[in-house]
């Protein structure tokens, strides 16, 4: 069985996702928790700013059962005391692979469209299966939607238009300036995030535009990537009142910004206004900075506003995207379904050779190595030709493994027990 419990920017404010999101150093001590309190050991973890969801394999519990435990070990795992389950979804098996495939394709994302899930999504996958936590059902699962996000970019036009929070963040900062182009830009974070801002704010002709990260290699690879300069980290805080806008996308887990150093800046410009945009999730910058004069804080959740405005433009597409989805849905649904067939084909193939040597012992006793030959090619041929005919007798019987209850039924008729 497949299963999934999640929540996202669609249920949640930022205020709880922030409690839930799994940085990846968290995701195998997590599994090793999940493991010892329930006995599910096989998932895959995505988290990113807008979203934790966590996808699992077994056939232990029924859905529901399981879908709460992995609730509950995730709540002890962040030590959350409230309870948050009414702001989760949970979907199982083709309820849970469409839900995938529509994330994957950017369907639920802030932006439809957007690329930057179908990397972050990657990620967790790879992450995952190195760390061995997943089977080969979730494997096929999470290819599968490698595949219906690839079709349905290329096939639809639910690309249209900014294509990333990243880009949504660059846009509101062009919203909120008269002469953006000339203002000073510091990006906080070299990963995928950052770089998508600075592509951004290179398509709108930024120049002043600074990069330091945590791991200053990252922070001048990038810097050199998009011509602008880098600085160590621990200069961060000293430089603040230098820059117009900052901009913080970084995985930490504590705020890298505080009120007390934004305080600091604005007094030293002289309460000149600063622009605080944090797309972080958990936030990296603290709440109280936006309660001072001379700043302005948005987080993720405020560029929706900017969101919106492209979002008629890639409404239409997913209708479209939704065809392509029920598809690849349907193709992994009839492979998942045909697994459960295994252990009633090993039966019928094994207890049917089991039976055909057992039988031609005794004719072997008695009879020629000319007419032994004969007999045993005989008796191969009509095993064969009965194991295949019920074989496919159980395929229609079962409907390719969906009817569980002939499934059930015909597994026992050919465990046949020895005598």
């Amino acid at each position: 069985m497949i299963g999934l419990i999640g929540i996202s920017y669609k249920t949640s404010t930022l205020e709880v996702r922030e409690q839930f999101s799994l940085a990846q150093e968290e995701i195998i001590p997590f599994s090793e928790l999940l493991q010892k309190e329930t006995g599910i050991s096989d998932l895959v973890v995505l988290s990113t700013c807008n979203r934790t969801e966590i996808y699992f394999s077994q056939n232990k519990y029924n859905f529901l059962l399981a879908a709460k435990m992995v609730y509950k070990t995730l709540k002890h795992y962040k030590g959350v005391e409230e309870q948050y389950w009414h702001s989760f979804y949970s979907h199982s098996n083709s309820d849970a692979v469409r839900h995938l495939f529509e994330v994957a394709s950017g369907i639920h994302s802030m932006i439809i469209g957007e690329d930057q899930i179908i990397g972050q999504i990657k990620e967790a996958y790879v992450f995952c299966t190195e760390s061995a936590l997943t089977d080969a059902v979730l494997m096929r699962l999470f290819q599968k939607s490698f595949e219906a996000s690839k079709r349905v970019r290329t096939e639809t036009k639910i690309k249209m238009g900014s294509t990333s929070v990243s880009s949504a963040a660059v846009q509101l900062c062009s919203n909120l300036c008269e002469d953006f182009s000339d203002k000073s830009v510091l990006l906080i974070g070299a990963g995928e995030t950052g770089s998508l801002v600075l592509q951004s704010l290179a398509k709108k002709g930024v120049h002043k535009v600074y990069v330091t990260n945590r791991t200053e290699q990252k922070a001048e690879n990038l810097a050199q990537r998009f011509n602008c300069t880098s600085f160590p980290f621990e200069r961060m805080e000293s430089h603040l009142l230098i820059f117009d806008i900052l901009i913080v996308a970084t995985g930490s887990t504590v705020p890298l910004i505080t009120e007390n150093m934004v305080e600091q800046s604005i007094l030293k410009r002289n309460k000149k206004e600063q622009i605080y945009i944090d797309i972080s999730v958990p936030r990296n910058i603290e709440e109280k900075v936006e309660e001072l004069e001379g700043v302005k804080l948005f987080t993720i959740d405020n560029l929706q506003a900017v969101v919106n405005t492209n979002m008629e433009k890639r409404k239409g597409s997913v209708s479209g995207a939704n065809k392509i989805i029920e598809e690849i849905v349907a193709e992994f649904s009839e492979w998942l379904a045909s697994r459960s067939l295994r252990p009633a084909i090993k039966a019928i193939t094994y207890n049917m050779s089991k039976i055909s040597k057992e039988e031609m012992s005794g004719y072997n006793k008695v009879n020629s190595e000319e007419m032994q030959m004969a007999i045993n090619q005989f008796s191969k041929h009509l095993s064969q030709k009965y194991t295949r005919l019920f074989i496919k007798n159980l395929k229609e019987m079962t409907a390719n493994g969906r009817n569980t209850e002939s499934l059930e039924i015909v597994s026992e008729l050919f465990s046949i027990a020895d005598e």
